[in-house]
């Protein structure tokens, strides 16, 4: 069984669940998933998981983002992109001084209503499909946090290209269309680039056509350790005495008091999976939460 991950740089024009098909049928393995959306618009970083790595897709999906947004100023979509029907257009013409002052408003912890066409679901239902039987739904705007806003590119009146790194659940396409609101005129998203996710860069990935022709014992080379998904969890060492038991659902007695929190479990320098603390009659135990590793 193929456990790990591989990471791929998106092309335009194809889904996320289009490349899962294609690692699905390449590979012959059944269990595999992608851990963050990426729009047919968008290009980019896009992190597939294989075997055990789809159980963890959900601290994956939790990382922090860095994107490239391209955004024309003075458009308006259904979509909040350029692939959306145009709702409000007009000409518009910026300095750059008034982009950076509104790229600051857009920067640190915020609200951000996510658009209509997306995949979140309201009532057990996807938004988009609200959308296209034409129903009105409540979206709740959701607290997000803008780390970096950076101008990269100005084109002199109305196109702005930005450098943003963002938290989970922030939608470009939505930061889009504020910005323009900001500036009092609209904005669309035109292009869309994702250059990170989590630890994982750009640099790091592979294309569609590179993998499409790539012999499988190839492709087994570039695949990535689960670990490296979870840097931002703390290490803890198991002694290897435990190690079966702890496999085996066991907990494990701490002398020191762990912060509650997950922990990437290793035992002799094999890692084995995510442990999590419990707390028992005033004593505190580590326990196995995902096991991410064959028999032993």
């Amino acid at each position: 069984m193929m456990d790990g991950l591989l990471i791929f740089d998106k092309e335009k024009g194809i889904t996320s669940h289009d490349l899962v098909y294609k690692v699905r049928k390449k590979l012959g393995i059944k269990k595999v998933g992608h851990t963050g959306t990426l729009d047919p618009l968008a290009t980019g970083v896009l992190v597939i998981s294989l075997g055990k790595a789809t159980k963890i897709s959900d601290y994956i999906l939790s990382s922090d983002k860095v994107y490239e947004a391209k955004i024309k100023l003075g458009i308006l979509t259904d979509t909040y992109d350029i692939t959306g029907n145009i709702l409000e257009e007009e000409e518009v013409n910026f300095t750059e001084d008034e982009i950076n002052e509104t790229l600051v408003k857009f920067t640190g912890k915020i609200s951000q209503r996510p658009p209509i066409y997306s995949a979140l679901k309201v009532k057990g239902k996807k938004l988009y499909e609200y959308a296209r039987e034409g129903k009105d739904v409540e979206i709740k705007k959701r607290d997000i946090e803008i780390y970096k806003n950076e101008l990269i590119n100005f084109n002199g009146s109305d196109e702005i290209t930005v450098l943003v790194e963002v938290s989970k659940g922030t939608y470009i396409r939505s930061l889009a269309k504020d910005i323009g609101k900001s500036l009092g005129t609209f904005g669309t998203l035109t292009e869309l680039r994702r250059t990170r996710t989590g630890n994982f860069k750009i640099e790091d990935s592979m294309t569609v056509p590179d993998f499409e022709k790539s012999s499988v014992d190839e492709i087994k080379e570039k695949i990535l350790s689960m670990d490296l998904a979870l840097n931002n969890l703390k290490r803890f060492d198991l002694p290897s005495y435990f190690c079966e038991k702890f496999l085996m659902g066991q907990f494990y007695k701490l002398d020191e008091n762990l912060i509650n929190e997950d922990y990437r479990i290793y035992s002799e320098g094999r890692f084995l999976g995510i442990g999590e603390i419990r707390k028992k009659d005033g004593d505190i135990f580590l326990k196995m939460k995902k096991k991410l590793i064959g028999d032993l």
